[in-house]
């Protein structure tokens, strides 16, 4: 099997350039959402996963 370089390069490049845009839209959207509202969103979040665990 061989493996191209260049492909995979360009998969991690695409995969870098996608997370960079989520951030920048959940920064947009912490901005734009109340503080009460995506603080308890976290704390759900983090909730469910300390039961989980």
């Amino acid at each position: 099997m061989k493996i191209d370089l260049g492909e995979l390069k360009k998969g991690k490049e695409a995969n870098f350039k996608e997370r960079l845009d989520f951030i920048d839209r959940y920064v947009e959207w912490i901005k734009a959402t109340p503080n009460k509202v995506w603080s308890k969103q976290h704390k759900d979040f983090i909730d469910s996963v300390f039961k989980k665990s």
